[in-house]
């Protein structure tokens, strides 16, 4: 039996007609791994929605090949993990690069990306844009990503406040560049821990406050996830929403 549990879901919101938003998830119990994987397109919807998509099928393909080929090793040498999940973000960077470089009829084309890779005590992150992981310990809310964007590069200068404008510019994406340089951290988890990741359609418009007091509600993550979508909806919905949460129970 793993040791982590872990649930996701992604909605569309009240404005948006499309979701752009991509997810997915995958629990190994033989290696006692996990991966949670959020992706945001950016570009307008049809390259948006392609460029999300991509970065989930390549970086889940490369990271579940990888954990069957040499996870054992990951607990001595957590470097390993590091290189790993680079390789699978440089895979799907790729990916979206060369469809995107392919099909200029698509327009602009790329997307967010947080990724998390869990395997016993160890947990390694990798972002790219303003996907979000949060870390939910004995009832604090810590955000462990910062966003690449210009509002996080002028944060504490006053002009980001006073132009919103500046929030939905984003300085790093996945797929625009023929190459992308991810910022990966690792983790020493605990038991009880939540791992929440989410596409800025959580983050931007439901505050640090809330997500913590949702997340200390229930330990039913199918119901945590459906009320943080709720919250969201009720500040207005104004985009895709995205989360994925992981705990650690053992």
């Amino acid at each position: 039996m793993s040791q982590f549990k872990i649930h996701g879901e992604t909605d569309v919101g009240l404005v948006r007609e499309n979701n752009e938003d991509c997810i997915d998830w995958f629990l190994s119990n033989e290696t006692d791994s996990a991966l949670a994987i959020v992706a945001d397109g950016v570009g307008g919807y049809a390259g948006g929605e392609i460029a999300s998509r991509l970065a989930i099928e390549h970086t889940r393909k490369t990271v579940c090949r990888t954990i069957n080929k040499d996870s054992r090793t990951w607990s001595t040498e957590s470097a390993r993990m590091v290189w790993r999940v680079m390789d699978a973000v440089a895979d799907a960077n790729q990916a979206i690069y060369s469809v995107r470089s392919k099909n200029p009829e698509i327009g602009r084309m790329g997307t967010t990306l947080v990724l998390a890779l869990a395997h016993e005590e160890n947990l390694c992150i990798a972002h790219i844009g303003d996907s979000r992981c949060y870390r939910f310990r004995e009832g604090k809310l810590q955000q462990i990503t910062l966003d690449h964007s210009m509002a996080q590069e002028l944060c504490g200068t006053g002009i980001a406040g006073r132009n919103m404008a500046y929030r939905n510019v984003l300085t790093r994406t996945l797929g625009v560049e023929r190459c992308v340089e991810p910022e990966v951290t690792m983790q020493a988890t605990a038991v009880n821990d939540v791992y929440l990741l989410c596409s800025d359609g959580l983050s931007s418009y439901v505050e640090d406050e809330e997500l913590s007091n949702i997340l200390n509600e229930t330990i039913d993550l199918s119901i945590t996830v459906k009320k943080l979508i709720q919250a969201a909806n009720m500040a207005g919905g104004q985009d895709n929403i995205s989360i994925i949460l992981i705990q650690r129970i053992s």
